[in-house]
Parts: structure tokens; C-alpha cells; sequence
């Protein structure tokens, strides 16, 4: 398979690594987004061997490489609704149909993208895409860990052994202090009074997470009514300035917690949890897991399932956070075979084959 990596930031630079050190796959471009690696090889940006490709700034030039796959991974600091006119997220809808008009699959773990009846105008976009795919018999699928794996794919895994389902729930427990870019942490309120939380911050989730419960009710033939968001906040007991950057100032938000429950004839059959904080000793009272944190998955129903996955276990990363984006990077990268074989157009969750780790083992 020939790879294009479309960016090279905190998940693109994993994928990038995985992608070279797999002898089934061929990185044939990358795109980059800053002066500093324009003209700069591949290898080098990725800490390996050299390999005769440079990073480029030109989408023309890349749109004319003979490529299988474009792993789509530039950086949205916004991540609003797209469909909504004069949105900010607007470009990388732009950038994105032009590769699949030109006939390059796209893998991408943009979270707006992964359904579309969370959008605004959600059908427009998922035909404007599938349209792009139509032109170029080609085919694109948004995926990732939570907005994605965990959200979709697991649970709605995890429920087959269940019948008699009253609800299911997903929980995420990560400390957030490491995140790469503080200004999108700003921008959803850490750090901020929650009276000076920007209304787009609530739209981040809702756009942002809300399509995985439309994927869990098309996997289980529900219809879901309406998505409620609750939150509830922290405030940090003194000023911090954590990992990434970002001051938290005393009586600022330092940890959040929230939820999108999908309502069914009214009554709350799915429900994504979050518990997230700017470093461990803020809201010391909320739910959390082990040491490090990871993902929890609960079905209600007969019998009842409970699965819990901790992240920053030995031989990983050391941190809950960044296992996670090593593992965005990884379900985008395992899901390139699945996607080239995908019928054209926009596909969600629930119309590509089950599949696993098929570029995770090397020789």
C-alpha cells in the first residue's frame, strides 16, 4: 500500500512511524504544515532512517502522487460544526475532497466527521463527501480512540453478548495536563471561570462526541429522540501551570466532568461519560481509574457487562494521554486495508468489516 501522511503533529507523527516500519506499507509523501519542515525528509521527522521523502506545504503536488491512502491528520484547534455556515472547521472539508476526487482513500481521526446526524447540516456534508468519493471510486472512514474505538466499535462489540439492554454507558478517565495544544483545552474551559466559558465549548462535545451515539443506535437499530449534555465542573484550589503550558489559575476550571446521553422514546439507553482533569490532585472526590486512568465500558442489561481498560501500563508511553493518541494514530493506520476495500464514498463505523491489527505485528 502507498501511504501520504496529511500531517505531521501528535497523532500524524505516530501513524508516520508506524507506517515506515511496516514493510507491507510505502510512504510515498508527506504534508506538513509549518516553514521548519518543509523541504525536511521523512525519516527525520519521524526519528528514522532517511527515507528520500520530503515534507511538502503544496496539496497539488501531493493530489498528483499515486497513493492508496491518505492518512488525514492536520489539526483542528476549533473542532466546531462544520456544516454551519462561516464555520471556522469549514477548511478541512475543502481540503479533504479534492484527495478523494482524485481517487486516494482517506483515513482520518477528525471527530466531527465520524457521523453526521450530530451536525447542524450533517447530510449535506456526508453527501458532499460521498459524492467526492463517487468521483474518484474512492472511499473515506473517521475513526479514532474516544470520539471512536472505545465509543463505537468496542461498545457496540461488547453488547452482542448481551440481550435485555436498559443502557450502556462509556466512561473516559484521562488527565488532560499533557495535551499538546493548551489553546484547545482553553478554548473548552480548563483554566477559565465556567461564567467565561466560550458557547463553542459545548458544541465541541456535542459535534465532537455526539455522533458516536449515532453510531452505537444504527448498530442496535435505535432511534434516538435527542442528546442531552449535562457537565459539571472543578475549580482548582490554588494556581498550577500543568505540562502543556496552560495556567490554571486559583477558582479557574480544573477538571470537568460531562455526558451526552442519547434518549429513546424518551429514556436514557446510551450514554459517553467523561472524567478529565489538569493534573491528578484536582477533584480528588470524582470517579477515576487505578493510578493513570483508560476507558470503561458498562452494559445494563442480562446478564450485566463490565469491561475496564487502563492506559500507561509498562512498555507504553508512561501516560494515559498519550497512549491514547499513540492508539488514534494505531486504529487509523490498522484501518487502511478495510478502507481501500470499502465500497466508495463515506463510511461510518458500521458499514466497513470488523478489523484488527492489520499492520500492528512486523516481522
Amino acid at each position: 500500500m502507498k501511504i501520504i501522511q496529511w500531517g505531521t503533529g501528535a497523532v500524524g507523527l505516530h501513524a508516520m512511524r508506524f507506517v515506515l516500519d511496516h514493510p507491507e506499507l510505502e510512504l510515498v509523501g508527506v504534508k506538513c504544515h509549518t516553514d521548519a519542515k518543509a523541504g525536511v525528509d521523512a525519516g527525520v521527522i519521524a526519528d528514522r532512517p532517511a527515507t528520500g521523502v520530503l515534507a511538502t506545504q503544496s496539496a497539488d503536488e501531493l493530489i498528483a502522487l499515486d497513493a492508496d491512502c491518505v492518512l488525514f491528520m492536520p489539526r483542528d484547534t476549533e473542532q466546531q460544526d462544520p456544516t454551519v455556515p462561516g464555520s471556522p472547521s469549514r477548511w478541512w472539508v475543502d481540503e479533504v475532497t479534492p484527495i478523494l476526487a482524485s481517487g486516494k482513500n482517506v483515513v482520518t481521526p477528525i471527530a466531527n466527521g465520524m457521523h453526521w446526524m450530530q451536525l447542524a447540516d450533517g447530510a449535506s456534508l456526508r453527501d458532499e463527501l460521498d459524492a467526492a468519493g463517487q468521483k474518484g471510486s474512492s472511499s473515506i472512514y473517521f475513526t479514532g480512540i474516544d470520539p471512536g474505538f472505545v465509543t463505537d466499535a468496542l461498545a457496540i462489540t461488547m453488547s452482542s453478548v448481551v440481550c435485555d439492554i436498559e443502557q450502556i454507558r462509556t466512561w473516559e478517565f484521562i488527565d488532560y495536563s499533557n495535551y499538546p495544544v493548551p489553546e484547545v483545552m482553553l478554548g473548552m474551559g480548563y483554566g477559565r471561570l465556567p461564567s467565561d466559558i466560550p458557547v463553542t465549548a459545548a458544541a465541541v462535545l456535542r459535534t465532537g462526541w455526539g455522533g458516536a451515539i449515532y453510531s452505537m443506535a444504527d448498530a442496535f437499530g435505535l432511534v434516538v429522540d435527542e442528546v442531552v449534555l449535562d457537565i459539571d465542573h472543578f475549580l482548582s484550589p490554588r494556581t498550577v501551570t500543568v505540562a502543556s503550558g496552560l495556567t490554571v489559575k486559583e477558582g479557574t476550571i480544573g477538571a470537568m466532568r460531562w455526558s451526552l446521553t442519547g434518549l429513546v422514546d424518551g429514556r436514557p439507553r446510551l450514554m459517553i461519560n467523561h472524567v478529565n482533569r489538569m493534573g491528578p490532585e484536582m477533584a480528588p472526590d470524582w470517579p477515576s481509574m487505578g493510578d493513570e486512568g483508560g476507558y470503561r465500558i458498562e452494559v445494563d442489561g442480562f446478564p450485566p457487562y463490565r469491561g475496564e481498560f487502563p492506559l500507561a501500563l509498562p512498555g507504553g508511553t508512561g501516560f494515559a494521554l498519550d497512549d491514547a493518541v499513540v492508539m488514534t494514530a494505531a486504529r487509523c493506520v490498522n484501518a487502511i486495508e478495510a478502507v481501500v476495500g470499502a465500497a466508495p464514498g463515506y463510511r461510518t463505523v458500521n458499514e466497513l468489516p470488523a478489523f484488527g491489527a492489520r499492520y500492528g505485528f512486523r516481522p
